[in-house]
Order: C-alpha cells, then sequence, then structure tokens
C-alpha cells in the first residue's frame, strides 16, 4: 500500500499496528507522572518471593495500560551460582491483546528490551537484583527505571495561568516558565544569538566620521530581557572637535528598559601619545532608551577629604583627540524594555 490515512468512512483503523502508529505519536513511551517522586506503577520488594507494582498508567508503543490495583509478580528463583540482574517491564504484546507488568529474568547484566513495532514492545520500571540460589527482592535490591511521560507544554494566555503543574512547561508569549507545583518558574525567553551591528555615533544630533576605513562594529546577544553588549571603535579619521558629548545608538529594535539607567565599562587607548582612561557609559531613559547618551570619566576637584568628586562626559577632543590610531571600547550589559 503506497499511502494511508485513517480514520474516515470506508478507511478505517483496522489493525493493531495502525492504531499504534498513530497513537503513540500522542504521547511518549512511559509511566503517567510528572514527578520522580510519584508511586505510580514503581516496583516494591520487600524481602520475599515476589515484588509489587503500584497502580498507575502508561504508554507503552501507543497502547495505554491502567493499574488500578497493586499487583504482586513472582520472581523465578536464581538457580545459577552468581547475583542475577533482573527487570520488571510493562510490555504491549499485539499477540495476546494486551499490556501487563512482567518480571523478565537476566543474568549478569540485565535483560535486553524486545521492542518489535508490530509484535511485542517493553518498556523497563524497575531493576531488581537477586543473589545465588534465591528468588528473594528486598527494597535494597529493587532500583527505580520508569520512564516517565507527562503533560505536553501548555500555552498560557498572560494574566489566566492554570495552576502550576510540577515538572511541566509553559509558554507565555515568548517566555518559557517551568512548574513545581505551587508556582510557575520563569527559564527564558525569545534568545537572540551573537549578533553585529554597525552602531552610529553622534554628537548633539550630529553623526560623527571616524574615517571610512575605521573598525566600527558592535556584538551582541540576549538571553530572556538581558542583553550583552560589546561595541570597539579604532577610527582611521580625524572627526571635528563637536561641542556636544558623544553618543551611540544601542542595537537596532532591543530598547533599554525605561525604568532604570544601564551602566557600562567604557576604555580608551591612545595611539596618539596621549594616553588612556577608563569610565561608565549610561542609557538614560529619561532622555533616549535607543543610544548611550553619556560616556564619563572621574575628574577630583582637590587632594582634600572635603573635595567633591565629579565626572565629565567624552568629546571627540576632550580629553583627547580622538583619532587614527587609537582604540574606544563599551562593554556591558542592560535590561530590555
Amino acid at each position: 500500500m503506497a499511502e494511508f490515512s485513517a480514520p474516515f468512512d470506508g478507511s478505517s483503523i483496522s489493525t493493531e499496528l495502525q492504531w499504534s502508529r498513530m497513537a503513540r505519536r500522542w504521547g511518549s513511551d512511559g509511566v503517567h507522572a510528572n514527578d520522580p517522586a510519584s508511586t505510580a506503577l514503581k516496583v516494591s520488594g520487600s524481602g520475599g518471593t515476589s515484588v509489587t507494582v503500584a497502580p498507575g498508567m502508561a504508554f507503552v508503543n501507543g497502547f495505554y495500560y491502567y493499574l488500578d490495583v497493586t499487583k504482586t509478580v513472582p520472581v523465578p528463583t536464581n538457580s545459577g551460582g552468581a547475583a542475577r540482574v533482573d527487570l520488571v517491564v510493562l510490555r504491549a504484546d499485539q499477540a495476546a491483546n494486551k499490556v501487563s507488568a512482567e518480571y523478565k529474568a537476566g543474568g549478569t547484566v540485565a535483560p535486553p528490551l524486545t521492542q518489535v513495532e508490530d509484535g511485542v514492545w517493553e518498556i523497563p520500571i524497575a531493576q531488581c537484583t537477586v543473589a545465588a540460589g534465591s528468588a528473594v527482592v528486598t527494597a535494597a535490591n529493587v532500583v527505580d527505571k520508569r520512564y516517565l511521560t507527562g503533560r505536553g507544554v501548555i500555552p498560557s494566555v498572560p494574566g489566566a495561568r492554570p495552576p502550576s503543574a510540577k515538572n511541566t512547561l509553559l509558554v507565555e508569549g515568548t517566555d518559557l516558565y517551568v512548574g513545581d507545583g505551587a508556582q510557575w518558574l520563569y527559564l527564558g525567553g525569545q534568545d537572540i544569538p551573537e549578533t553585529q551591528y554597525t552602531p552610529v555615533w553622534t554628537a548633539g544630533g550630529t553623526t560623527i566620521n571616524w574615517g571610512s576605513e575605521s573598525l566600527n562594529v558592535g556584538r551582541y546577544q540576549s538571553r530572556g530581557k538581558r542583553v550583552d553588549l560589546t561595541i570597539q571603535l579604532q577610527p582611521t579619521g580625524n572627526p571635528a572637535a563637536f561641542p556636544d558629548p558623544i553618543n551611540v545608538n544601542l542595537p537596532p529594535g532591543l530598547p533599554a528598559s525605561s525604568t532604570h539607567r544601564a551602566l557600562f565599562n567604557w576604555a580608551f587607548t591612545s595611539g596618539n601619545g596621549e594616553g588612556s582612561a577608563e569610565g561608565v557609559a549610561l542609557v538614560f531613559p529619561t532622555i533616549s532608551t535607543t543610544q548611550i547618551v553619556s560616556m564619563r570619566y572621574p575628574v577630583a576637584n582637590g587632594n582634600t577629604s572635603t573635595a567633591v568628586p565629579n565626572a565629565y562626559p567624552l568629546y571627540t577632543n576632550t580629553p583627547f583627540n580622538i583619532r587614527s590610531g587609537d582604540v574606544l571600547t563599551i562593554d556591558g550589559s542592560y535590561w530590555l524594555a
């Protein structure tokens, strides 16, 4: 058969394999539980010759399994001379038309799972170790091996989130949360990988020309609401002596928060014998949320304990004549609007 689709009138799901192939896309193999602490289908040993499987539900190769009472599964005697490693499995058997919890004896290592798409398909729920010459399994001899499968990702309307579901993901717009059973915990938002742009430098609204061959690059990336930014400028010209402080734009489309100032470090090194300096660059949201509007350096007003420190803005010609051979770097982070 080249093509198959169902269910339609005259084109039904008529075999278990057809059902399995369809239904396994609805949920992954595993026990229905959002928390590893859940006892759903958990296997226990108590020092007897059997183990117990707690009530619970599961998917196995697209088939649904529901156990509403505790099931007791006998342990075969280990007649070998060494400890035996066994499995308790959920077995979907299409020939037997059922899913059941079964004990599967191994050897010095756990037995392989049988997984035949149109036959028997097994998933583990526990590993048990049985001593030589024994059929006893204690609590210490049982290791939890359940695959867990829970809800899919929950879309949410802002302001109308459902109650927190443990270990469940919730998407609200471009923000991702995980539930802990009591609240939704923020994981992250839409990230922007490392990207470059060409910064625009201005003074009093006039664009500064640093030279046609200048190195002028901004590199940034965002994680959630946080943007990391580095700007590197190496002029190849000598711009005019503007009477206004130097400004530079933030990455396009990523304005800073309007609720507080953002701070960056800047460093200048002269290749023309004028020394070097370091200072702080600021985003003043009351002036602009798309530009670094002030690059300041500290200046002392005296050398006594009562002298008041001050800071002055950086110009194209004060305190340095910024030109070919110099290097100016701005680096820091800011919060998005």
